[in-house]
């Protein structure tokens, strides 16, 4: 127990022991009273005396209890405010009672909940795409960069919307965020539960397969070009919008790299006519004819 100066007294530093030491002083003061008086009077009845001990120690030990109870609950509020300034989210448990302890409990539930909804509000700005809802970049970070550090493997497409400016200045932004919009969703809906699907930034989109081989995620694209194609994304009236994407295998090397790659095959697929998806080992084989 620590024990500190104030205003020229030695009290203790804990709060629980402060209120003991006040309560043990205000209660021996009525036994110490009677045995000074006792004493001057040279009558000292030791089995009063005794009795008034026991009383006096009994109500002691209540005073102990009593101090515990009424104090366990502002543990409770100090480990919730610790867990407020770490972001996590904190429950208490139901609190009763008209008192300023029970007020305060329930001040950091409420405090606790705001906070925790105004980091999660936080967190989803950034690390999602407020016009698709997929993650942005930085949440596409977030997400793989320990899927890459522990070598899952997989494989990895930037996918680009064909001819898209185009569809912005003839049929203007709100056309274009639509098909956005529609294209994000599709794309969500077909690729594999694992997938990490995030836009890349513009009209670019990006995939990353884990524990997935290049002819697999192909696959999937390859659907997904048909799909937009027989079932054109965005508002009546568009023509059909395609895609374009470079596919390579992922997880053996930094992610900037393989995203430099994957972006080396989608300028390939661009220059080969569009509308197809060009894994970057048929590129290297083209190369080598």
């Amino acid at each position: 127990m620590g024990i500190t100066s104030s205003g020229g007294f030695l009290v203790p530093q804990s709060l629980r022991m402060r209120i003991f030491a006040i309560c043990f002083i205000g209660t021996h003061i009525p036994l110490l009273s009677f045995v000074a008086r006792e004493a001057i009077r040279g009558q000292v009845a030791w089995g009063d005396i005794g009795i008034l001990l026991v009383a006096t120690l009994i109500g002691t030990a209540g005073a102990l209890y009593g101090i515990h109870a009424l104090l366990s609950p502002l543990k409770l509020s100090i480990e919730g405010v610790t867990s407020i300034g770490r972001g996590e989210p904190v429950k208490i448990g139901s609190i009763a009672g008209p008192d300023e302890i029970s007020e305060l409990l329930r001040r950091v539930n409420e405090a606790a909940a705001s906070v925790h909804s105004r980091l999660s509000m936080l967190d989803q700005a950034a690390h999602r795409d407020p016009l698709t809802g997929l993650l942005n970049r930085r949440g596409f970070f977030a997400e793989i960069d320990p899927l890459f550090a522990a070598h899952i493997g997989g494989a990895f497409a930037i996918l680009d919307l064909d001819r898209f400016k185009a569809i912005n200045d003839r049929f203007g932004h709100p056309a274009g965020d639509q098909v956005l919009r529609d294209f994000a969703n599709r794309l969500s809906a077909t690729c594999p539960r694992d997938a990490i699907v995030a836009r890349w930034g513009g009209e670019e989109f990006v995939v990353y397969f884990p524990r997935t081989d290049e002819a697999a995620a192909r696959a999937t694209l390859d659907a997904m070009l048909a799909g937009i194609s027989d079932s054109p994304v965005g508002p009546p009236g568009l023509p059909p919008v395609t895609f374009s994407a470079g596919l390579v295998e992922a997880g053996s090397e930094p992610i900037e790299r393989t995203a430099e790659r994957a972006d080396a095959a989608l300028y390939a697929a661009k220059g080969a006519g569009r509308a197809q998806v060009l894994v970057e080992r048929d590129l290297v084989a083209r190369a080598g004819e």
